[in-house]
């Protein structure tokens, strides 16, 4: 269950970005389709298979606008990493002195540390020069030559900086997110054997978050299980076993919301009823019917 109410705040949070750029899809559709890419994630490295699934399904329900559509894709996902790094950024100075012990965590801790003062530099920023750094931004675009890219890139920008209200809940969204998803993981140490305290593994958890959303192995398979087995035993004292056995249970439970996903691929087939602007004339219907 806990792992299906993410699914819920991220199509909220997919759903209120889009209406940023004034693209209005139906939530439900965006709840069916999340676990769909949660699914194909399981086939691509990292979180590209996801990310190109919701990419190739907002083609079709925002024709004409897919290449807006699809940067909502890469902002959802900036802010998604971005809610990891600040709660890393949290986690990590506790078990300092721990993490420090070792050569591996060390640098991992440092290196999650060092990318959470660059975005804090970059939230700040955002939240106190939004307009002037926007006025800054698109005349040093529009001093260079003609570039669609160029121009979209200072509508974006644009666009971010006059809903800042929307991308600050966006933000407090993915946080809860990752929290529910650190409760996960402690219950699943709990169901091996592991009795630490949750302070624990918040220690350690977005480092791991971090990493598996790299386009390296397959889903994140290997990565994980090694961090989760270098982090506890470092860090909680837990022997490999049951770390590696905390490791699976997680990703028993992943790959039992990628089984919903496929299943709603089969039956899931949304259809765009018009590519206008306003919500009315941009209702989508959404049909479930077998291939």
């Amino acid at each position: 269950m806990l792992s299906l109410s993410t699914v819920l705040i991220a199509a909220w949070r997919w759903h209120r970005l889009l209406t940023i750029f004034d693209i209005f899809i139906p939530q439900t559709s965006l709840t069916c389709i999340v676990p769909i890419a949660q699914f194909f994630s399981l086939f691509l490295p990292g979180s590209s298979g996801d990310d190109l699934t919701r990419m190739l399904y907002l083609s079709r329900l925002a024709p004409g606008r897919g290449g807006e559509a699809c940067a909502t894709v890469v902002l959802d996902r900036l802010i998604g990493l971005t809610s990891v790094v600040l709660l890393g950024s949290f986690g990590v100075p506790w078990q300092w002195a721990l993490l420090s012990t070792t050569r591996e965590t060390h640098w991992l801790g440092i290196a999650i540390m060092a990318v959470a003062a660059l975005v804090c530099a970059a939230a700040v920023i955002f939240l106190i020069g939004g307009r002037p750094t926007h006025r800054w931004f698109e005349r040093r675009l529009r001093s260079r030559p003609a570039h669609s890219l160029r121009d979209e890139a200072a509508r974006i920008w644009g666009l971010l900086c006059n809903n800042k209200r929307v991308v600050g809940k966006l933000l407090t969204a993915a946080l809860v997110a990752q929290l529910i998803q650190c409760v996960s993981f402690y219950l699943a140490g709990v169901a091996v054997g592991i009795d630490r305290p949750f302070s624990v593994w918040m220690t350690f958890l977005p480092i791991v978050f971090a990493a598996q959303a790299l386009p390296i192995t397959v889903a994140g398979v290997g990565i994980r299980e090694y961090l989760l087995i270098l982090f506890l035993s470092v860090v909680a004292g837990v022997e490999r076993e049951r770390a590696f056995a905390a490791s699976f249970a997680m990703f028993a439970i992943m790959l039992s919301v990628s089984f919903v996903g496929g299943v709603l691929y089969i039956f899931y087939r949304p259809r765009a009823k018009s590519t206008s602007g306003s919500p009315e004339a941009s209702e989508l219907s959404a049909t479930f019917r077998p291939l």
